[in-house]
């Protein structure tokens, strides 16, 4: 029984201490954003072998709308195939007259993914967080952040 109250004990210090730490670094204030990305325009170049093959790069532009349709910013997207399925993206997400986001993502298209947010600027200045990336029936992607920092 003495064993169990101080390791809640340490439990509970150890939680306090994260949550200042959090709190001092600025991070325990999340916003989310909504975005819906348009059916992009795409190019591929095919490197190698004819078809896919590991070092294909295809490079993606879109529209990015709110979730009321409202044109918001625009994505731009370079993915590099990996070997096998999966791809080595980045996309930088320009906001206008807020910012921009750079996220990276190893999708296999054209499954859901969550990306890393790795940083910004602008009013994302200093931005951390993830991207959950879900494509769409219609072409189009729903994409939501959550950003802290």
């Amino acid at each position: 029984m003495r064993k169990t109250s101080w390791l809640a004990g340490i439990v509970v210090v150890l939680i306090g201490v994260a949550a200042v730490g959090a709190r001092a670094a600025g991070t325990t204030s999340g916003k989310s954003l909504v975005l819906v990305q348009s059916a992009p325009q795409v190019a591929a170049v095919d490197l190698g072998d004819p078809g896919p093959s590991a070092g294909d790069v295809l490079v993606f532009r879109s529209e990015l709308l709110d979730t009321t349709g409202s044109q918001v910013g625009q994505l731009n997207i370079t993915c590099t195939q990996a070997i096998g399925a999966e791809y080595i993206c980045r996309g930088i997400f320009t906001l206008t007259g807020r910012g921009q986001l750079s996220v990276d993502a190893l999708p296999t298209f054209p499954q859901p993914v969550v990306g890393i947010v790795n940083g910004g600027n602008g009013e994302f200045q200093r931005t951390r967080g993830e991207v959950e990336i879900r494509p769409r029936a219609d072409g189009t992607t729903l994409i939501t952040f959550e950003l802290f920092g």
